[in-house]
């Protein structure tokens, strides 16, 4: 044992030790490491934003060609210098226009100011190259843009092929950013001047990258501290950012560089470019803290291993100890889980016991009756002269659904939890012993000592549902026994809560049921009215679910105050009888219908409460009628089918009449004339006639037969009935149909 705890000792030292080592070497490290890391992520991103400089320039480039494009193009020039200028010339250039607005990505307008007739010429980037043309123009004093107007105003003091960063008001909420190309004719001495303005949306300029900080801020900032481009909302363009980014620090630096400073109260590195040929830099600022996140993962991964290794060598010097211990903590285990064992069979052995003697009044396998005081002994009760007994069922509600969505052991512990409940609530002057009836209910042995006992028990029990309600969101029904002074009548108690139980499917949820509120017919008294039931399948095999609703409903209603068995009697009688009519119907219509099947089995399935067994058969009966009508359906979409078949085979015959095709479909010339109307809002002559028309337009347009002969094709008897009848139907004569 000694040499135990000196071999541990130095384990724990050496441990130690290393433990010290790797903490001071990675404080070390952390200190040089912020200084290393700024410079690696300032060549980074240099390399990064000198490439999007060279990039930017580029695009310039090329937008500055379209403009000189623009400028010379012979049909734009009509429009910027003509006074007059035709709708042809305004067409051949608004065109033009169009397709130098597609040429280039992310150009939001092109505008042509004419300063002769003082006319804007506005063409948008409507992702349309050829559309119905219409001009847009506008006079420079009712155009919406109103900084381009401006700028047209007073184009002298603006360079030529320079970006200018600029906004106008797209709506009352909207503001958007362009960068413009402004050309204008530098030699004309007079104010107004002819001006093109090529507008470029920023993702053209500065498309947006990837950062490795998602909170990284990117601006192009001119040489006076003017904003030209930012990602970020805290900095707008055409913002003067001199102060706000100590600005004079970078414009004090010809080159590129990067410094540390405070910005917005959050300390942050400012990476910026040397300027390029705009004179504009490229600025990228990163959070400080977000920069040093990777020296201080670093530092939590040397701590993790650090303690890791730590807790390795704590484990292992401990290791030995644990194994020696090990066998006294199995034996420990099997005996704790021998006792539970032992505790569950006991209850469960003492829960079986105490039911067959409820069940049996009283009466013994010995053949020996036990009384109510001796069962209530064996429950740990006992009752006094001035104490009442009364048996409480809690049942949860929905058990089913709940089974469904939880398990057994949450349900069970809804129930002792109720039941916890309601003895927090009575524990004053009251004992109980609670019995775990099944999964879904426990009866309560409750003896209570005081006056008002029905009063104050329905206001535990309202209390009860409340709070189970509230903590557990489900609902618990309950059944109360008679209150009696003598305990005799325990097993009296007993069948009153079995009787109520069995009616708990008429129980709305969250009910409190006292036996003695409950008023039950004598089953004698009960006649099945079979009346009913005829008409009920008679309603089911002509389709009609409101009536069969109905008719079931009163059946079903008269049951409602009789005892249970004659309830589930007339229910299996109807669910026959539902049954037969379906396979009636099936029959006669050949109609296999798989949601009526899946309606009917779901009847056999047990229900909590009434509602949800008259809604399964309500549900049932309009899927019968639905089923019935879709069949109907689809007979009536058969006969017009062959209808239109018959007619296009038939209709060159002269003989072809309505009887012939009424005979040939196997109905009445009447019934059959009457559901085409219904179906198709025509009649058949007119479908006939229009088919034969049909063809005789084809003939008289590609073939050189004669009128009559093509009357005859058709199915006319006669050239002068069909010489009427196309010229009322198509407004002209065959001859004259032929020479159009």
């Amino acid at each position: 044992m000694q040499e135990s705890k000196v071999y541990l000792k130095v384990s724990v030292s050496v441990i130690v030790s290393v433990v010290i080592a790797i903490f001071i070497t990675s404080s070390i490290l952390y200190v040089n490491f912020q200084s290393i890391l700024m410079k690696h992520e300032y060549e980074i991103n240099l390399e990064k934003m000198e490439s999007e400089e060279e990039q930017r320039l580029q695009l310039a480039n090329i937008a500055l060609n379209t403009l000189y494009q623009i400028y010379n193009d012979i049909s734009v020039t009509k429009l910027l210098t003509y006074e007059a200028v035709s709708s042809i010339d305004e067409s051949a250039a608004f065109l033009q226009l169009r397709h130098f607005l597609v040429t280039i990505p992310n150009v939001d307008s092109i505008y042509v100011y004419n300063g002769k007739n003082d006319r804007i010429y506005n063409v948008s980037n409507e992702n349309e190259l050829i559309r119905p043309w219409k001009a847009d123009y506008y006079t420079n004093a009712d155009f919406y843009d109103i900084t381009a107007a401006a700028m047209i105003e007073n184009c002298t003091d603006y360079i030529p092929f320079i970006m200018v960063p600029r906004y106008y008001q797209v709506n009352q909420q909207t503001m958007k950013c362009v960068y413009t190309y402004i050309m204008y004719d530098i030699f004309q001495k007079s104010k107004k001047r002819n001006v093109i303005m090529l507008n470029l949306e920023s993702e053209y300029l500065f498309p947006v990258n990837q950062t490795d900080y998602p909170g990284t801020v990117s601006l192009v900032v001119d040489g006076s501290g003017k904003v030209i481009y930012s990602n970020s909302d805290n900095f707008r363009v055409l913002d003067n950012v001199e102060e706000q980014l100590d600005y004079n620090n970078v414009l004090s630096k010809k080159k590129s560089g990067y410094y540390l400073t405070e910005i917005n109260n959050t300390r942050s590195v400012v990476i910026f470019t040397d300027k390029d040929k705009f004179g504009w830099r490229n600025i990228s600022i990163i959070n400080y803290n977000d920069l040093l996140s990777q020296v201080k993962k670093l530092q939590s991964v040397i701590i993790i291993i650090t303690l890791m290794i730590a807790g390795v060598g704590l484990l292992a010097a401990f290791v030995w100890s644990w194994r020696l211990a090990n066998p006294i903590r199995v034996m420990s285990k099997d005996m704790n889980t021998l006792l539970r064992e032992k505790r569950q069979a006991e209850s469960l052995t003492k829960s079986m016991r105490l039911k067959e003697l409820l069940e049996n009044n009283g009466l013994e396998d010995g053949g020996l009756r036990k009384n109510g005081t001796d069962l209530l002994s064996l429950l740990g009760l006992s009752m006094a002269k001035e104490q009442r007994l009364v048996l409480i069922c809690i049942k949860v509600d929905d058990y089913q659904y709940l089974l469904e969505t939880a398990n057994s052991q949450l349900i069970n512990a809804y129930k002792f939890a109720a039941v916890n409940i309601l003895n927090e609530l009575m524990q004053n002057g009251t004992n109980t012993y609670c019995l775990n009836m099944s999964l879904d209910k426990n009866l309560l042995f409750t003896v209570w000592e005081g006056e008002d006992t029905t009063g104050k028990l329905e206001e535990y029990l309202q209390h009860t549902q409340r709070l189970v309600q509230e903590y557990f969101q489900i609902t618990i029904s309950v059944a109360v026994s008679e209150v009696t002074e003598d305990p005799d009548k325990l097993f009296y108690q007993y069948e009153q809560i079995e009787e109520a139980l069995s009616r708990s499917i008429f129980w709305d949820k969250g009910s409190i049921v006292h036996y003695n509120h409950i008023k039950i017919k004598d089953v004698q008294n009960y006649e099945f009215p079979e009346s009913k039931e005829k008409q009920l399948m008679e309603c089911l095999t002509h389709g009609k679910a409101k009536e069969a609703e109905e008719i079931y409903l009163s059946i079903v209603t008269e049951t409602y105050s009789y005892p249970i068995v004659i309830y589930n009697m007339v229910i299996s009688r109807l669910i026959f009888m539902i049954t037969s009519a379906v396979n009636l119907i099936q029959k006669n219509s050949s109609m296999h219908s798989l949601s009526s099947s899946v309606l009917l089995m779901n009847l056999l399935q047990e229900c909590d409460t009434i509602k949800e067994r008259n809604e399964k058969f309500k549900e049932l009966f309009w899927q019968i009628q639905k089923d019935m009508e879709n069949k109907r359906k689809d007979k009536l979409s058969q006969t017009i089918t062959e209808i239109h078949l018959l007619i296009e085979k038939e209709y060159r015959n002269p003989l072809l009449s309505i009887e012939m095709l009424a005979e040939e479909i196997g109905m009445s010339t009447a019934y059959m004339c009457r559901i085409y109307k219904q179906y198709t809002g025509n009649t058949i002559n007119d479908t006939l006639l229009e088919k034969r028309m049909e063809h005789a337009r084809i003939l008289l347009a590609e073939s050189t037969f004669s009128v009559g002969e093509i009357a005859e094709k058709v199915g006319f008897n006669g050239s002068t009935y069909f010489y009427r009848v196309f010229k009322k139907l198509n407004g002209v004569t065959p001859n004259e149909f032929r020479r159009k």
